[in-house]
């Protein structure tokens, strides 16, 4: 908004109409939906049901836990890579900056907890939205600046209040499916307005739009008037045709605040298309999967209630002889017990009766096999479900022992068919959450608050790009699967699959190039090719294959490089062998060097030795003292000599 320029504020008419313009459009969005929330309603209470009955088998619950393991587990991995200049090194700053931020945005308890919530209302009632939101800590502070005349001369002060930007992050918001609305249309382009309704108190709407606000009065069962009068929704609106966002209530006459384009996106909408299931061909509303399987839900639990009845007829019971009164006492005895019973013989041939016919017992076995015939009918019935629904056994974790590996591994593969299309809904939506948190990393994010968030410096260059259209200039992705769980044997078997690949690749081909029978831009297409599948789970292979070598002359250049590489590895190897074997010859040298100073040590200990007897021999005039001084210091001097000799040879030795 051009600050010479403002937007004229509309006048209290012109409110009053507008509100009763989105009153009408919320009235027919909320008639066009009402069916679709109304079953909806039902079905999360199937989900959600608190079991007051002694059976219940919660068959659509578990069906939804299983899809949403197949379908999200993990947190995304961003990929930013450059569109066009890719080897522009700010561009590729650029999208290290964005993926670093993307992580830290990303990498927090809340971000799972939330989309989770949002895949659940996808699966189990067919709706999923996640929006973005950005959370700011905003100071305000007072500054003082002087006041300037016509002719530059201060003419006084004036104080000005300064808001200030401090901490920034990223989230992602779960929006239940019941409080989110869309234009009634046939396709998300065609959609000009969505709306959040938000639960408020009167305090709490007070606090945000700073007047009392009237609510009007709500139509749910089994809330009292007072509640209603203090309670009501608050509807956020976005309306893409003129980019503002609208918050009204209800039973006010004009709206409580207007917004324009509050996060400049290109899409406007701070949320991607919703996450939805079974669309028809006509209209943008969603149906549950529960639709397909609600009869056998019903006859399942009718099953259970069937089978939980007969297993508590079936029991040991019946009757005996009053006139033998112990054997009433015998049924409850411990194992191994036994009572004794005085004439029991005699008693029974005076009634004329045997033990067994003494005592009646309840038929059991027709029972039994209605039970058994209940229990088998009971997974028939599931297996349909599985079967409608595309779960196959092995991924409930249920199996023959007769079955095969082949035989699971096909329906692992098969399940992965049935659930891809609700896969890829699921990251698409991720990677549009991406793409909207990339743009506001670009345009709303401070750049100090941006640095603080990836550990890079961001260079003037840098924010140039930043200030530019994002997806224009850059490709915002995820890693491919990186939203499912992983099959780690399944990862190392397709590992060594291509490691193969590649080693064939290199017996059969490149001798075939080399001998120019076959073109180098082939075989660069024939590697490219039979990479690709293995490229799309890594980045850098994929960046990697883009440089490949696509003629002869590059591939002569490619090998000259290799053999310059292995020449030069060759010489260095020759080199580390020379100063190996001259390391040893210095050894030797230094060892011999070591045992001729022991014996030039031990001539010298010898000589003094032999100086100290000399001495003793003059005192007892034995021999002439300075005879013996001479023959010391004579073997002394030797000693030194051929000791010097030695040492002049080793320093010689170690300079060459």
């Amino acid at each position: 908004m051009d600050e010479n320029h403002p937007l004229e504020k509309p006048s209290s008419d012109e409110l009053a109409r507008l509100q009763k313009i989105w009153l009408n459009r919320l009235s027919r969005e909320e008639k066009a939906h009402q069916d679709f929330r109304d079953r909806s309603e039902e079905i999360e209470e199937i989900l959600n049901v608190e079991i007051d009955q002694e059976v219940y088998e919660p068959l659509y619950w578990s069906v939804c836990n299983v899809e949403h393991v197949g379908v999200y587990s993990n947190q995304p991995s961003p990929d930013v890579r450059p569109r066009n200049d890719k080897q522009h090194p700010a561009y590729i700053a650029v999208s290290q900056l964005i993926s670093r931020g993307l992580e830290f945005c990303v990498d927090e308890k809340s971000f799972d907890d939330n989309f989770h919530r949002c895949v659940d209302d996808f699966l189990g009632m067919g709706l999923g939205i996640p929006r973005v939101k950005i959370d700011s800590v905003i100071t305000e502070s007072t500054v003082t600046e002087p006041i300037n005349d016509a002719l530059g001369q201060q003419v006084g002060f004036r104080e000005q209040t300064v808001e200030k930007v401090g901490d920034q992050t990223l989230r992602w918001e779960h929006i239940p499916w019941a409080r989110f609305g869309w234009e009634p249309c046939n396709n998300w382009r065609h959609c000009d307005f969505i709306y959040i309704k938000h639960p408020m108190t009167r305090i709490q709407a007070k606090a945000r739009f700073g007047k009392t606000v009237n609510f009007s009065k709500t139509e749910r069962a089994g809330v009292s008037e007072d509640f209603k009068e203090k309670n009501g929704d608050i509807y956020e609106i976005w309306d893409r045709p003129n980019r503002r966002v609208i918050f009204l209530a209800k039973g006010e006459l004009e709206p409580l605040e207007i917004i324009e384009d509050p996060l400049e996106l290109k899409d406007f909408y701070p949320c991607p298309a919703p996450m939805m299931t079974n669309l028809g061909s006509e209209e943008l509303v969603p149906k549950s999967d529960y639709n397909f399987i609600e009869q056998y839900d019903l006859e399942v639990n009718r099953l259970q209630e069937r089978r939980a009845s007969l297993l508590e007829q079936i029991k040991a019971a019946g009757a005996y002889d009053a006139g033998l009164p112990e054997l009433g006492e015998m049924l409850e005895l411990d194992d191994g017990q036994y009572k004794p019973v005085n004439n029991l013989i005699g008693r029974l041939t005076a009634a004329g009766m045997s033990m067994d016919k003494a005592v009646y017992h309840l038929p059991l076995q027709e029972k039994a096999d209605v039970l058994r015939i209940l229990t088998e009918q009971i997974g028939f019935v599931k297996a349909q479900v599985d079967e409608i629904l595309g779960i196959s056994d092995i991924v409930r974790g249920v199996t023959a022992a007769s079955e095969t590996a082949t035989a699971q591994e096909i329906k692992g593969r098969w399940v992965g068919v049935r659930l891809t299309r609700k896969r890829e809904i699921v990251q698409y939506t991720v990677r549009e959450m991406m793409r909207i948190m990339g743009q506001l990393l670009a345009s709303h994010i401070t750049p100090e608050n941006l640095q603080r968030m990836t550990q890079m410096e961001i260079t003037e260059e840098m924010q140039q790009i930043l200030a530019t259209d994002m997806l224009m200039e850059f490709s915002i992705d995820i890693e491919t699967d990186s939203t499912i769980a992983k099959d780690e044997f399944r990862e190392r078997e397709t590992f060594q699959e291509m490691l193969n690949g590649v080693a064939q690749f290199a017996q059969s081909v490149l001798p075939m190039v080399q001998q120019n029978a076959m073109p180098a831009d082939i075989s660069s297409a024939i590697l490219r090719a039979a990479l690709s599948p293995y490229s799309r789970a890594d980045r850098g292979l994929e960046e990697a294959m883009a440089q490949l070598p696509t003629s002869t002359q590059q591939l002569q250049q490619l090998s000259q490089q290799m053999q310059q590489t292995q020449m030069q590895l060759q010489e260095a190897q020759m080199q580390a062998q020379q100063w190996q074997a001259f390391a040893t010859q210095l050894q030797q040298q230094s060892t011999e060097a070591a045992t001729h100073q022991k014996h030039a040590d031990a001539a010298y200990k010898e000589a003094k030795a032999e100086e100290t007897k000399a001495n003793t021999r003059d005192k007892m005039g034995e021999l002439p003292f300075n005879e013996l001084r001479e023959t010391a210091e004579i073997s002394e001097i030797q000693s030194r000599a051929r000791m010097n000799e030695r040492n002049k040879g080793n320093t010689h030795g170690q300079g060459n």
